[in-house]
């Protein structure tokens, strides 16, 4: 579905012609664009969907390495990351708190490890280099469409495939100027909204399945030590037996 398309079908919604639309009392083309925005955005936002993974590439400065930090990229929506590596080695992220705490205690320590605060991305400077690059992996922020034959979405490769959550996009338009001042009625708005809802969370839920099959064949879900190492008596078929 192209901006385009998607601006017709709101407007048959609001049973406008949208060929005609200078002539209706109600709503104008900047009126749908920016209904049409909103919903995308809002469906954007939603989840974070399979055709919004971004990344970037950032190749260190002799400023980032004195400043132990690099600004977010403006293009990665913020809290998204979630994978980095500098020089082709992954680093594991920490809370800022503890990124700080760890590095008071250990100043010169060589663990592979970043964090984030606001929009800015720390990382261990005791082995980063100038010109080394920095990989970021992240959800890419909403872009936006102005052009009629822009993507929407759920279109992400081409129009002529596309997905239910573009219809949720027009759904979320449609409550948007339902529940405009033009049109008054929030008690609609809330019905289509629902359905649009309806369908992302639909979608969402489907994403989450595929996803589910990505854990990492050596690192559990769960890590359970093994408090009883060290009993006799113990071995693969007795678990639970603790004889001294």
């Amino acid at each position: 579905m192209t901006f385009l398309e998607a601006q017709q079908a709101l407007c048959r919604k609001l049973d406008i012609d949208y060929a005609d639309i200078a002539n209706n009392n109600l709503f104008t083309l900047t009126d749908i664009k920016d209904y049409l925005i909103q919903g995308a955005m809002q469906a954007w936002d939603y989840a974070f969907w399979d055709f919004a993974e971004h990344a970037k590439t950032s190749v260190l400065s002799s400023t980032d390495i004195a400043n132990g930090y690099i600004v977010y990229p403006p293009d990665i929506a913020p809290s998204t990351i979630y994978y980095l590596t500098i020089a082709g080695k992954e680093y594991k992220k920490k809370s800022f708190p503890t990124y700080q705490r760890w590095f008071e205690n250990r100043p010169t320590d060589t663990e592979k490890i970043w964090a984030e605060f606001k929009r800015l991305i720390f990382f261990n400077t005791n082995i980063a280099s100038v010109g080394t690059d920095m990989d970021i992996y992240g959800k890419r922020v909403f872009i936006q469409p102005t052009a009629d034959a822009d993507l929407m979405p759920f279109s992400p490769d081409t129009d002529a495939y596309e997905y239910s959550g573009n219809q949720a996009c027009v759904l979320l338009a449609y409550a948007e100027a339902l529940s405009s001042e033009k049109k008054k009625n929030p008690k609609q708005a809330d019905v289509e909204r629902n359905k649009a809802y309806g369908i992302l969370s639909a979608l969402s839920a489907q994403l989450k399945e595929g996803r589910a099959s990505e854990q990492d064949k050596d690192n559990p879900m769960f890590k359970v030590p093994d408090f009883f190492r060290g009993r006799r008596g113990r071995g693969e078929n007795t678990i639970g037996t603790f004889n001294e």
